[in-house]
């Protein structure tokens, strides 16, 4: 498989803007990953001020809203009209998360799915993001698994397409959290695939993305001897 091709199907896979009502295969599992990221982060809202960097055409709002959000802020450098819902607690804004003005300790959850590999500078935005979260504020957070990139498409993600930032494995997506957080984050993984060497986990390993299509993506905790190809974290900010 040339590089040139591997590129093409990379791109395909991994930008994947979730919109409403798309019917195309990569258009539905990009919609179906999404839904599964909000039903996953509306179990830290409850009562809180939500900050979604990234929140692009609105799907899953819903969700955070029948979790109980107080209010929700969306943010988005490409904002999308269909983002602006009927609720009164949601409030979308059309921005770059770096630069945008936001009042510091002015959120109490802050979501960023799906979008930090699409940030500049992923070191400013994780300090902005603790900068703004009041003490004991939740930071829910995912990022596409750079070792698996690696494996299945043979480069970088940041090679892949000029969109991209860098993206972290598991153990330095911990690492990158932590040069902010003192609390320790609580890793969780979606679409997960068997890593050993074994015979039959290697074909399981290549088959498993085949059966992506054919159903849902929930976050689920780890199992041993599995990665995800996307990792989640929930981590607090000391009070």
């Amino acid at each position: 498989m040339s590089r040139g091709f591997r590129k093409r199907l990379a791109r395909a896979i991994i930008i994947d803007r979730a919109t409403p009502g798309s019917i195309s295969l990569i258009g539905r599992v990009a919609r179906e990953r999404t839904e599964e990221n909000y039903r996953f982060a509306s179990r830290f809202v409850a009562g809180k001020a939500v900050l979604d960097i990234g929140g692009g055409t609105g799907i899953g709002h819903d969700l955070l809203v029948a979790g109980g959000a107080a209010s929700i802020l969306s943010l988005d450098r490409h904002l999308a009209s269909t983002a602006q819902g009927g609720d009164a607690r949601v409030r979308s804004v059309r921005g770059d998360f770096l630069t945008c003005p936001l009042p510091d300790g002015g959120f109490d959850v802050v979501i960023c799915l799906g979008t930090l590999f699409y940030l500049e500078d992923t070191d400013a935005a994780l300090a902005k993001m603790h900068r703004l979260l009041k003490p004991g504020g939740t930071l829910v957070i995912n990022c596409i698994n750079q070792r698996l990139v690696r494996r299945y498409f043979e480069m970088p993600l940041e090679e892949i397409d000029g969109k991209f930032s860098t993206a972290y494995d598991e153990a330095g997506f911990r690492a990158f959290l932590k040069t902010r957080f003192d609390s320790e984050p609580e890793l969780y993984v979606q679409q997960p695939v068997p890593v050993s060497r074994s015979l039959s986990d290697m074909f399981r390993f290549w088959l498993t993305p085949a059966t992506w299509p054919l159903r849902r993506h929930p976050v689920v905790p780890r199992r041993p001897g599995t990665e995800g190809m996307y990792v989640y974290a929930v981590v607090n900010k000391k009070g």
